[in-house]
């Protein structure tokens, strides 16, 4: 007679905090393509990766191992975890599993996970600087308009003098923060949160993705940054095995910005009709300039497509690098001079008016 499992009460349940992070996928892969190669079968290796797991990516892991010992395809296990394994991840896994050369696509699936999590944290460390001192800046306005005008600026309003056109404006300030100062506050963040979610609208996307691409500095980084992105996933499906065209379906579902989006979906539809991509890019020299057809045209012709393509992500890597190293010097002589110009108007709408009294009492 089987004895009925006890069940766990709530509290002796597992507890995890947090997601599931892109560095935790990044492990989870290399190591998967370790163990394989060292011998492990994929219910060994994904044993011992779970063994090893915490929070919730032991708990991903768990259901992956339970799909897997249950018969089904490694690949359709991940599939089952969307927001964790992008189309890319397992299109590359179903096809290392049905050709043998599973340790390897992994392998290739790390190095473009760790490229991937690289550029973040290049984009991360370069705006950090610009975006301390815009908070700086936000904050010394609010500080100034809160606690410093509204005692200085209603000494002016007893005193007989002609005031500049700044202490005007400043005492207009000082009196709006004075009576509606908390609503203000209030309404300035909701108008951050209001225009953060709406900036993850998908009917929005169309606008403030070609913006983007126009705007000085920004539309570089933005081009570069999705053409790095394009070349490098697909060098990376392509040395998997997969065929052009459903690696270019797979680049579509992974590309963010919905302009480059459209570009390589209509991409699709002429290779499928027998066009050479570079071809069908050179019509598109606002996203993909000159030097990225005519390289990608000559993988086509010498056979060396994934090479190509793998050398141009390198490329464009590179140009971010560089781009972002620079952004904090284009960068700081503007921040600065706002910060000038707003300590200087505050600094002439005080000081004018003090100016003009100690010259009328020496008359």
């Amino acid at each position: 007679m089987e004895q009925k499992k006890k069940e766990k009460k709530w509290w002796q349940g597992e507890l995890s905090f947090g997601g599931v992070s892109d560095t935790d996928i990044l492990l989870f892969t290399k190591h998967l393509s370790v163990g394989l190669k060292a011998g492990l079968t994929i219910v060994d290796a994904l044993d011992m990766l779970y063994d090893q797991g915490t929070g919730q990516m032991r708990k991903v892991l768990g259901k992956i191992k339970d799909t897997v010992n249950s018969g089904k395809p490694f690949h359709e296990a991940l599939a089952a975890h969307p927001k964790h394994f992008s189309p890319l991840y397992v299109s590359m896994v179903k096809t290392g599993e049905i050709t043998g050369n599973l340790e390897d696509n992994l392998a290739h699936l790390a190095n473009n996970l760790w490229k991937n999590h690289e550029l973040k944290q290049k984009i991360k460390s370069a705006m950090m600087y610009p975006t301390i001192v815009f908070i700086a800046i936000v904050g010394l306005g609010f500080s100034i308009a809160i606690f410093v005008l509204p005692k200085i600026l209603p000494l002016f309003k007893t005193m007989n003098v002609k005031l500049p056109p700044a202490t005007k404006v400043l005492l207009f300030v000082a009196d709006l923060f004075s009576n509606y100062g908390v609503i203000i506050s209030v309404v300035f963040i909701a108008f951050i949160i209001f225009m953060g979610w709406l900036l993850r609208q998908n009917f929005i996307k169309p606008i403030t993705h070609r913006l983007v691409l126009v705007l000085p500095i920004v539309k570089t980084i933005v081009k570069n940054l999705n053409i790095a992105r394009f070349t490098n996933t697909l060098s990376t499906l392509l040395s998997s095995g997969t065929t052009v065209d459903a690696s270019l379906q797979i680049v579509v579902e992974s590309t963010q910005n919905v302009l480059y989006k459209a570009t390589i979906q209509s991409l699709i539809a002429e290779v499928q009709k027998g066009k050479r991509m570079a071809s069908v890019l050179a019509y598109y020299p606002e996203l993909f300039p000159p030097l990225t057809s005519r390289m990608i045209a000559m993988g086509e012709q010498t056979g060396s497509l994934e090479k190509t393509l793998r050398y141009l992500s390198e490329f464009y890597e590179e140009e971010i690098d560089s781009t972002m190293r620079n952004l904090g010097n284009i960068l700081e002589p503007v921040l600065l001079l706002v910060i000038g110009v707003i300590v200087a108007t505050v600094a002439i709408a005080i000081l004018g008016p003090i100016y003009q009294i100690t010259g009328s009492l020496r008359q």
